[in-house]
């Protein structure tokens, strides 16, 4: 059976210089799979953005997490 998931792609600019290309996809164990060029993280509204693979910083973290956290405020993610 396969299994049919939301997923959506959107960049970002976090106002630090960097600029983030996000591609995220419904987890089917809950959350949501973020894949950046560099990394994969699940993220949990409203709790917190897991580390998964590639390269992990705290800057990514926080601007990753800060951003997906206001679209759900928005309602638009």
């Amino acid at each position: 059976m396969i299994h049919v998931l939301k997923a959506g792609y959107f960049e970002f600019q976090p106002g630090d210089g960097t600029n983030y290309c996000v591609h995220v996809v419904e987890d089917m164990n809950g959350g949501l799979l973020v894949i950046t060029h560099y990394s994969t993280w699940r993220y949990y509204e409203g709790d917190y953005l897991k580390f998964l693979h590639g390269s992990e910083n705290e800057w990514t973290r926080t601007a990753l997490f800060d951003y997906l956290e206001s679209r759900h405020q928005e309602d638009t993610l």
